[in-house]
């Protein structure tokens, strides 16, 4: 089972890392079940989505009995009501059956987890942490209700569940620390490789891409200071940027490119879905992602790097986080600056201008050593093998 995430199957990073984890455990030939309590889209959108189906073998039920998200406070907050109950029901039913042997969670929030755990305890199955985020790490959480929820789910809630998948060494260090005694298992970024077109780029411009949140404010502004150390670009020299997220965040991003040196340069899109935007990536020249020293970054591994890998096109990143702990080689399978310098950054998006040739070869090779690490199918067997694990321990 897949509790705590709404979306699915259209949303981004979050959920195609949920959608990639099921179909890593499909191939490894278990059953899958995507557990959605309410509805989020606008009646408008995705009008012909069902509330009950299979989607890439993936069974996936919205137990509100409504992918959309009803008008007025009043129907949003019994939609909600619904939902929990609906979703309580749907896993009793499966419970006595006899045909739900673990859950994994991906959420952030203290109540949630602590129902979760709640119908855990009840119904006899383990629930298991998707753990890709040290929540009190992150920026954009500042709001009070927002900290206090971190700080219990940071250093209480990873507590209670019966295992978890890190992310990062970060938060497996982070997590044994917490919960010495409990079994972990780290499973990295997911992609699925054959989903992205790998093919010559024949695009006569040379895009720089970045893609990503609005509310990283601070790499966006970083990546607009690295393109702008390159003078006097040629006119077929472009910054793409394709970025998701509020209204308020957007138009800060775009005043931020109004002071933009080469801003002549830059192209700005805004919410593409996520199914647009592999087709995006495969005409690049380059796709960007830098990453700080902080606990944030250090702690998370971002999904889109591999999608970027799959698409064949040479990334540019820096030497923190999880890049140290694969075949991440400078030259050779990425671009990598040793620190978080706009020029250091710089200097490997020149390399792409200068060097177009071996900039293509350090794709391919990019793209091999993604499909050997995290190809979704390599990782089935070893995610089902630890559920097995604490499903017979919790028998």
């Amino acid at each position: 089972m897949f509790l705590g995430e709404t979306g699915f199957p259209y949303g981004l990073g979050a959920v195609q890392r949920m959608i990639l984890m099921a179909k890593s455990l499909c191939v490894a030939g278990s059953k899958v079940t995507v557990v959605c309590r309410k509805g989020i889209w606008e009646n408008n959108v995705h009008s012909d989505f069902q509330n009950e189906g299979i989607l890439e073998g993936i069974h996936y039920i919205y137990t509100s009995k409504n992918v959309h998200r009803p008008k007025g406070f009043l129907n949003r907050n019994i939609q909600k009501i619904k939902g929990m109950y609906g979703e309580f029901i749907f896993l009793n039913k499966l419970r006595r059956a006899n045909d739900i042997n673990a859950a994994i969670i991906s959420n952030m929030s203290t109540i949630h987890v602590l129902r979760y755990r709640f119908y855990s305890l009840l119904l006899g199955f383990p629930i298991i942490l998707n753990f890709v985020e040290l929540a009190s790490s992150m920026k954009g959480r500042e709001k009070i209700t927002t900290r206090i929820n971190d700080y219990f789910f940071d250093n209480y809630i990873v507590k209670i569940v019966d295992g978890a998948l890190p992310i990062s060494d970060k938060l497996i260090e982070y997590y044994e620390t917490i919960s010495p005694s409990k079994p972990i298992l780290k499973l990295p970024i997911l992609c699925d490789f054959d989903k992205f077109e790998f093919s010559p780029n024949k695009n006569l411009e040379v895009v720089f891409l970045y893609c990503g949140a609005a509310s990283y404010f601070e790499l966006i502004d970083f990546v607009l200071a690295a393109f702008d150390q390159l003078k006097n670009p040629d006119p077929h020299i472009v910054l793409e940027l394709i970025l998701g997220g509020k209204e308020s965040e957007l138009q800060k991003i775009k005043e931020r490119i109004g002071k933009t040196e080469n801003r002549q340069h830059i192209r700005l899109t805004t919410n593409l879905p996520h199914k647009q935007i592999p087709d995006r990536y495969s005409k690049a020249s380059a796709l960007l992602i830098p990453l700080r020293p902080t606990p944030q970054d250090e702690a998370r591994f971002p999904h889109k790097i591999g999608e970027y890998l799959a698409s064949g096109r040479p990334i540019i990143t820096t030497s923190f986080g999880e890049i140290k702990n694969y075949d991440f080689i400078d030259g050779e399978t990425a671009l990598i600056a040793k620190d978080y310098n706009v020029t250091s950054f710089s200097k490997k998006m020149s390399f792409i201008l200068k060097h177009p040739g071996k900039s293509k070869e350090i794709g391919v090779k990019g793209r091999q050593m993604g499909l050997d690490n995290f190809d979704f199918s390599n990782h089935g067997q070893r995610l089902l093998n630890y559920i097995s694990i604490l499903s017979n321990k919790q028998g």
